[in-house]
């Protein structure tokens, strides 16, 4: 593909291709070819990959873009050229939090209000990428309080997205690169991967207590006894663990944001912080058969919440948070990678 102007040509043939389509991050790929002066020509820094198993009534999903090209010869394949890059989504890390921005509500209104901001309608036109819409707001009601300044718009979309279970893509639709968030479905009840069923083959369980902490100290404004604190977690006892938390970059603009409104942000800024460091104390990882009694983009899809069982009992939700599809002379393969596993 040729940015928006549709199909422009077809690799016939190729040695290898891996698409990974992720839920909260950004995709990759990586396509080998033989190096002929057709694929030459289409493989260049900057044109948009598409499968065809991905277009549908004018509509492009897992659309990629070549950010790298490399030419190789060997007695025994030839001349061969790779080109690797990301998926669409990463047009979003060429912008930035542009000055201060206060987050406080709705995470998808606060994503969608910041892409307009950096991208569809930015007071700096040299900013505006044409052609990029926003898709129907799904109603989705996580919260987020926090403030931004100068953060990698991807970086902070990603990991929002990560930190409250949401997933998100760039499509091309009718001519116009369209953002949109959604979030999976729990099937937890209903898709079960264990040896019961033939399709856990094999798993982990694990027990991680390093760098925990869940309670924080965030300080803010101010230094000595002047600096504005906020806390967060409510684990006593021997079952605390305490940690500090820098969040001096939060700004109340010279008091011009009240003091509630500020030690809210601060406490926004915490929570996003201390997450890193409560994730998955306990994890349950594994490998399971996609094709076994349950079959993906049938049974459950990318960003789907399922339950995972082993023989000795322990029991675990997981989500579906990348799809790596891969083909080469031993075949076409298709493997869902889950998070790690919160044990129930």
């Amino acid at each position: 593909m040729d940015g928006l102007n549709g199909v422009i040509g077809i690799i016939e043939s190729f040695k290898s291709s891996i698409f990974t389509v992720q839920y909260s991050g950004l995709n990759d790929f990586q396509l080998v070819a033989p190096a002929t002066e057709e694929n030459l020509a289409l493989l260049q820094y900057g044109t948009l990959l598409v499968r065809d198993e991905d277009i549908s009534n004018n509509v492009f999903k897992n659309v990629m873009i070549i950010e790298n090209i490399q030419i190789d010869t060997s007695s025994d394949n030839g001349w061969l050229i790779t080109a690797s890059g990301r998926g669409l989504k990463s047009i979003l890390e060429r912008r930035i939090i542009w000055g201060q921005y206060n987050v406080s509500g709705r995470a998808e209104q606060s994503i969608r209000t910041a892409i307009s901001n950096a991208i569809i309608s930015p007071s700096d036109p040299n900013r505006k990428i044409n052609n990029f819409i926003l898709g129907t707001d799904k109603n989705l009601q996580k919260t987020l309080d926090t403030q931004l300044f100068g953060d990698n718009l991807a970086t902070w979309i990603s990991e929002t997205c990560e930190l409250l279970g949401y997933g998100f893509d760039i499509t091309i639709q009718n001519g116009k690169y369209q953002f949109d968030m959604y979030e999976g479905t729990d099937r937890s009840n209903s898709v079960i991967f264990s040896p019961t069923f033939d399709n856990l083959l094999s798993s982990t369980f694990t027990e991680r207590m390093e760098d925990f902490q869940n309670a924080a100290l965030i300080g803010g404004e101010g230094e000595g006894t002047s600096k504005r604190t906020a806390s967060v977690g409510s684990a006593s006892g021997l079952d605390r663990y305490e940690g500090y938390i820098d969040g001096g970059n939060v700004s109340s603009n010279g008091q011009i944001i009240t003091e509630a409104t500020y030690i809210d942000m601060l406490k926004g800024y915490g929570q996003t912080e201390l997450a890193q460091k409560i994730r998955f104390t306990t994890s349950f990882t594994g490998e399971i058969d996609p094709t076994g009694v349950y079959r993906l983009n049938e049974d459950y899809y990318l960003g789907d919440l399922v339950k995972i069982q082993n023989e000795i009992g322990i029991e675990a939700t997981a989500r579906i948070n990348e799809i790596i599809y891969a083909e080469d002379e031993n075949g076409y393969t298709v493997n869902p990678t889950f998070s790690e596993w919160e044990v129930i």
